[in-house]
């Protein structure tokens, strides 16, 4: 009986830990959208999205029709009132909150799916100077941010 009560134990403990790397993970990702935002306060050139740099450098007219497909496929904050109820149930079902992270980083897929079309889709129609243009602007991007990453890496 007790070797069943500590085996309990660590399976709490590894699912715990489990869901505190997700939240994490989706944390991440949460904070990197946010600052690659466009609305003339935040970074653009910041963060570390992988694919925010592309997006960063199209023409506006782009960049919005690629969130806007983002925001459509939003599941909202459905996940984050679930998790809420998940961390505030007694007793705790860590399988619960694991289940609420795994939906969050599904939606997370589906939306970068459908952003990484549509940029295709936009890329795919520029005349080859539209796209030698985006090039530069994406070189720009990228030169900044490696710019501002050594500033606040001290180098």
């Amino acid at each position: 009986m007790e070797k069943q009560k500590r085996r309990r134990g660590w399976i709490l403990v590894a699912l715990t830990l489990s869901l505190a790397l997700n939240l994490a993970v989706v944390a991440a990702i949460m904070g990197a959208a946010w600052r690659h935002r466009d609305d003339g306060r935040g970074g653009g050139a910041r963060g570390g999205a992988g694919h925010a740099p592309y997006i960063h450098a199209l023409p506006r007219e782009d960049r919005q029709a690629v969130r806007q497909t983002m925001h459509r496929r939003s599941g909202g904050h459905a996940g984050f009132v679930e998790m809420l109820e998940a961390l505030r149930r007694e007793p705790f079902d860590p399988r619960a909150a694991q289940a609420v992270l795994d939906a969050q980083r599904a939606d997370i897929m589906t939306r970068q799916e459908a952003a990484r079309r549509v940029w295709l889709d936009r890329v795919g129609a520029m005349s080859a100077a539209e796209r030698s243009a985006y090039a530069d602007r994406l070189e720009e991007v990228l030169e900044r941010r490696r710019h501002w990453r050594a500033e606040r890496e001290g180098r």
